[in-house]
């Protein structure tokens, strides 16, 4: 509680970024607002699984903490184009955080015994929600970056930034797969909807990435279909996973056991932070879609 509360002041502190300043291009909104869904997610799915290992290590305060300032500071994107130096450097922060979270992460699975099994991977530290921040904060560079490249108004720019966010969505809707295929197979596929996202988010990754290689309006309408369809998978998955929940024995009236046996009600949303940010791609790549 301690580590939330000093996040959350930090947090507000970074809010007042957003005050006064000019608003940011849609395409920085869209960025934004992506990488505020996925630090959301984060703070949430940390805070939980880290109160459940007791905060053993001083080092799993750190998680939430760094969540919690990039959600504040992608909201303040999200409404303001001001103060771009001091965002950037705290949505570094998060990519560092996040690939530092990585590491701690895959050596706690590989110093158990067995190493690189399928059990470990099921049950110790899961390397999700640290690889969730580093998408947090290289989307929200991306989001200053957009800004930057509709306020010169150069097309070469904008298309170079968007095929950055472009890359960054395929790369993210491929590491989910892995994730949730990793999750699901758990599971054993018991539900035949849980073969949906594994199936559709690699395809979707691919339409991206190829509508910001080679834009034109046939390939950005499939690509911005496909993300629509992520999208409603993440509103879809949010649901199933928050029924799962009431499924289990003493339903939301038990949240304190429930929510952490349960399939993560916290994760879904993810889905629609890296459908938002390949929206951004297309809007920077779009002909005719330059700021006047």
């Amino acid at each position: 509680m301690q580590a939330m509360a000093g996040g959350l002041a930090v947090a507000a502190g970074v809010g007042l970024l957003a005050a006064g300043g000019k608003p940011p291009s849609r395409a920085s909104k869209l960025a934004a607002g992506g990488a505020a869904l996925l630090a959301a997610s984060v703070v949430a799915d940390s805070a939980m699984e880290h109160y459940r290992g007791n905060y053993k290590k001083p080092a799993m305060h750190v998680a939430p903490i760094a969540a919690a300032i990039t959600l504040a500071t992608a909201v303040a994107t999200l409404v303001s184009a001001r103060g771009a130096r001091v965002k950037t450097a705290i949505f570094g922060g998060a990519v560092t955080t996040g690939l530092f979270g990585l590491g701690f992460h895959v050596k706690n699975i590989l110093e158990r015994p067995g190493g690189l099994s399928f059990n470990n991977l099921f049950y110790r530290a899961p390397f999700g929600a640290p690889g969730a921040l580093l998408l947090a904060g290289l989307a929200g560079i991306g989001a200053v970056d957009a800004q930057a490249a509709d306020t010169c108004g150069t097309v070469r720019l904008r298309h170079g930034s968007g095929r950055l966010l472009g890359a960054l969505t395929a790369f993210g809707l491929f590491g989910l797969t892995a994730e949730i295929g990793l999750l699901h197979f758990r599971g054993a596929f018991h539900n035949k909807l849980m073969y949906l996202p594994v199936s559709a988010l690699p395809l979707n990754a691919v339409s991206i990435a190829y509508a910001v290689a080679r834009p034109g309006c046939r390939h950005e309408r499939q690509a911005a279909g496909w993300l629509a369809g992520t999208m409603g998978l993440a509103v879809a998955g949010t649901g199933l996973h928050a029924y799962g929940v009431s499924r289990n024995m003493g339903g939301f009236s038990n949240w304190t056991q429930n929510l952490f046996q349960g399939p993560p009600v916290a994760a879904p949303p993810s889905l629609a932070g890296i459908a938002m940010i390949g929206l951004a791609a297309l809007d920077l790549v779009t002909p005719g879609s330059e700021p006047e």
